[in-house]
């Protein structure tokens, strides 16, 4: 289907409102069918896509001008009234797609006569009828100047303008005066004012093209970069076009086809997404990322998802979108006034080790220095730009993709590249710049080949901001990047305290790199990156020891958030166990940074206090273990101290009433609790009255979480009672410890959370503890009140749920109980589902550790069967598998 043919024959004078409306609505509707089925067929790129919409455009405005200045001169003298219709902005520059905004600019002679009040309305009113975002402005040359030199973002839309419609002869002088302004009128100011905005677009937007949900307009490496190096290079240049730079030799043919080609793939990249979601929209959320892979035409190959070849396309494009502008505005950057710059840097040109200059804060290779003769003068070169905290020039980065080629295989074994490569590693000044520049230039995955096919590797949840390779290095900085950062927190200062301690910081800077090294290679990527790394360090000359330690943090990086998050910390053999694993106090420390980086490198929410503390408790536990040993003795010693503990922390309590207390529960539930709580249980259960539930609720603002204490009479399935009731009133579990006393009476406590904070001072609150008592009292049910109310919604249904649902059993971790690791989706009255099914089978549950990241989810629960036993019997594990993935919605998962 060709874009239809504007008829203009068709608008005859006498065509009512209604048919002429009808007309230009059924004209663009045809053309934006034609431009996606051209675009999805193959002919048309997103250069010829964005202009036929704009070409219909221009058509569609003309009419309405012609029909509106018909009208008006038909009721009122001919005189010579001047006005000119005049696009700006992306349809300025023709770059129109199929939801942007029509920015237009009625400029007129001098002041606003009837004719151009008539007009403009008769040209706006039509334009909103039909649907369309109209940004528009009525000014004259003299406004439009004095608008445009307070404001940047007019001066900005005025950076591409073309008449539409009009007077064309006042059009074109007032362009004239129009291109002397933007060229000649506080020019460099402007300059300077696009390239902060640049930087504070991608403080904004992200420091880097990989993030995994990146806005085609306003992200590094979209749309705007290259605008804004245009924008920059055309009025420094003082030119019209991107042809006209290269005809005064600002820029080469290729680089001119380049940019033409990085341009033409975003747009295609932004149609289509405003086609698919039917609205002006710029970011590659994950909802639209499948649909958008099948439109460009990728298709699934075995684990070789669609989706993840078309974001490694995008990530490419967008990175020759970053490099291009940078050579953009290198060139105006060599021609800015020295005068007009505040000294930040030296403007001298500096020799610095043989290797490069610096000149205005930018690195160059020396003159004569051959990256491809002598290669070790790349690591020399990153070296130097670490010390120097400089950036290097595009024209740097080019010459060392260039040498890229001649690096043989021999160049990953020469001892002086390990030496140079372990030195900025163990350098935590400008650390993360000198990676990031070192991966953009592809050189890391040459010097670790290991490393180069996770780039622009995708993760397919929401709760990851970056690729696999932008987190892995943005992670090998979190703990360097503390050493210069102001105003540290005191968690700060604590794990900077032990990193300071490392004695050799670049191979835990090498671990926290290569931590997900094994990702995309098969299941288990811990075990495959261990003995990947292992080939690194012998590669890099590193001792057996080193090695050693190395695999160690690669293969067990997970080990610390997986016990801290999913297991229960009171039980001693479980501590005991985590220690022989770890075996000395070096590598814990190690391993406590590892996982600290590795979790502060995901996302902005996935670490927080709650995790911190977690985190910490393990640390502590684990480093006292390993250093004294104490936790090896009897089993029953730890307890009986614990009850000693409770007796001097209750000693202004009569000892009669201590004494009871402490006959009424066992070890278990006094090695849980924290100190600071002992005397609110004691304090609940002596006025408990042994039938109304006793509710009381500890917030902790600072810690985002609020912990819920109950007590009542004990029954089979309370847990799922409690845990529906939570999830009816939209809270969020974070962990769950149950107690129930000899004499049967319930002593459970959760940690929860509301909109990710605790219920200090919200109304929500209240109602959950009536709920509670309500339903805890009989006088209604959880059913009810899921129907009653529609639980507030907080997980972003966005990613194609290619993982299926897995429940997992261990029966190793603890003595006691049969732990059940439950991974799924998340959803409303989730936990609930789970914890009826268990009560239904007569499961006991002693624990719950509830970890949900944004939409997935990893419970774990501490069951026993009706005997109060283990659940051993393969059966029977079987049964209970079944049973929870019919409640949680799927059958079907692996068996654990």
């Amino acid at each position: 289907m060709s874009v239809p043919l504007f008829r203009a024959e068709t608008l005859r004078p006498g065509l009512s409102e209604h048919d002429f409306l009808d007309y230009l609505k059924s004209y663009l509707s045809d053309t934006h069918t034609a431009v996606r089925e051209e675009l999805r067929s193959g002919p048309a790129g997103g250069n010829d896509a964005c202009r036929k919409q704009a070409d219909a455009m221009d058509n569609v405005l003309r009419a309405l001008h012609d029909r509106a200045r018909e009208r008006f001169l038909s009721t009122a003298p001919e005189l010579k009234y001047r006005m000119a219709v005049i696009s700006v902005g992306g349809y300025g520059r023709r770059e129109l797609c199929p939801k942007s905004d029509i920015d237009l600019l009625f400029l007129h002679a001098y002041k606003v006569d009837p004719y151009v009040e008539a007009m403009t309305e008769r040209i706006l009113y039509p334009l909103w009828d039909l649907g369309l975002d109209v940004g528009h402005s009525v000014r004259n040359l003299n406004e439009t100047f004095r608008m445009a030199a307070a404001d940047d973002s007019i001066r900005t839309a005025l950076m591409d303008f073309r008449l539409v419609a009009g007077d064309a002869p006042f059009f074109r002088e007032s362009a004239d005066q129009i291109e002397k302004f933007l060229f000649f009128a506080d020019a460099d100011r402007f300059i300077e004012k696009k390239l902060a905005e640049i930087r504070n677009r991608h403080a904004k937007y992200g420091e880097t093209v990989y993030v995994l949900e990146p806005n085609v307009k306003e992200g590094k490496g979209g749309l705007r970069d290259l605008h804004s190096a245009v924008w920059v290079a055309r009025v420094k240049y003082k030119c019209k076009t991107l042809v006209e730079l290269r005809n005064k030799g600002v820029i080469g043919e290729n680089t001119l086809r380049a940019v033409e080609h990085a341009q033409d793939y975003l747009l295609r990249v932004r149609s289509e997404l405003h086609i698919l979601t039917g609205k002006k929209t710029d970011v590659l959320s994950f909802e639209v990322q499948d649909p958008m892979a099948a439109v460009f035409g990728y298709r699934d190959r075995g684990r070789d998802l669609a989706v993840e070849r078309f974001m490694r396309t995008y990530y490419m494009n967008a990175s020759v979108a970053v490099h291009l502008a940078e050579e953009l505005l290198e060139q105006v950057d060599r021609r800015i006034a020295e005068g007009f710059r505040k000294p930040l840097y030296s403007l001298r040109k500096k020799k610095i080790d043989g290797v490069a200059v610096l000149y205005k804060g930018k690195l160059s290779p020396l003159a004569g220095v051959s990256f491809q003769k002598e290669p070790l003068r790349i690591l020399e070169f990153f070296r130097v730009m670490q010390k120097t905290r400089s950036v290097p020039t595009a024209q740097a980065k080019k010459s060392i993709q260039r040498s890229l080629a001649d690096l043989g295989p021999e160049f990953p074994r020469n001892p002086r590249a390990a030496e140079l490569f372990l030195a900025i590693l163990s350098d935590p000044h400008h650390l993360h710049e000198t990676l990031l520049f070192m991966h953009e230039c592809r050189f890391l995955g040459r010097y670790i080949p290991e490393f180069a096919p996770l780039s622009f590797r995708v993760q397919r949840d929401i709760y990851h901001v970056y690729t696999v390779d932008i987190h892995l290095i943005l992670a090998a900085t979190i703990l360097p990047g503390l050493e210069g950062k102001t105003g540290r927190t005191s968690e700060e200062e604590d794990f900077l305290a032990i990193y300071r301690s490392i004695p050799r910081k670049d191979l835990l800077a090498l671990a926290v790199l290569c931590h997900d090294i094994g990702k995309g290679k098969g299941h288990g990527h811990s075990r495959i990156g261990a003995e990947i790394v292992a080939r690194i360090g012998e590669r890099m000359g590193l001792s057996r020891d080193e090695t050693a330690d190395l695999v160690f943090l690669v293969e067990h990086h997970l080990l610390m958030a997986h016990v801290s998050q999913r297991r229960d910390m009171h039980d001693i053999e479980m501590i005991i166990h985590f220690c022989d694993t770890v075996k000395t106090t070096a590598r814990l420390d190690m391993l406590y940074l590892l996982t600290y980086a590795d979790l502060r490198a995901v996302g902005p929410d996935v670490w927080n206090q709650w995790k911190a503390m977690l985190l910490r408790e393990l640390y502590e536990k684990g480093r006292n273990v390993l250093e004294t040993g104490k936790l090896k003795r009897p089993f029953t010693e730890r307890p009986r101290q614990r009850r000693e503990k409770v007796r001097e922390i209750l000693s202004a309590v009569p000892p009669g009433a201590v004494e009871e207390y402490l006959s009424r529960f066992d070890d278990r539930y006094f090695l849980g609790t924290p100190d600071e709580r002992f005397a609110d249980h004691l304090r609940i259960l002596s006025s408990y009255d042994g039938a109304t539930p006793r509710i009381e609720v500890f917030d902790s603002p600072p810690m985002g979480t609020s912990e819920l204490i109950v007590v009542c009479p004990d029954e089979h399935g309370l847990f799922s009672k409690i845990a529906g009731t939570l999830s009816a009133n939209g809270i969020n579990i974070l962990n769950a410890t149950i107690a129930t006393s000899g004499d049967g009476v319930a002593l459970d406590t959760f940690y929860v959370t509301y909109m990710g904070k605790s219920l200090q001072g919200l109304p929500k609150k209240h109602r959950l503890v009536e709920d509670l008592v309500a339903v805890l009292r009989r006088e209604t049910d959880v059913e009810t009140l899921f129907a009653e109310r529609q639980a507030a919604r907080y997980v972003r249904e966005k990613v194609t749920r290619f993982r299926p649902t897995r429940v997992v059993f261990d029966n190793e971790v603890s003595s006691r109980y049969t732990v059940v690791d439950i991974f799924t989706y998340d959803r409303i009255g989730l936990l609930y589902d789970i914890t009826r099914t268990l009560a239904a089978m007569k499961i006991e549950i002693a624990l719950s550790k509830i970890s949900t990241k944004a939409d997935q989810v990893a419970d774990v629960f501490y069951l026993m069967d009706e005997d109060g036993k283990k659940i051993v019997r393969p059966e029977r594990l079987e049964e209970i598998r079944k049973g929870l993935l019919e409640a949680i919605g799927s059958g079907e998962g692996p068996a654990g």
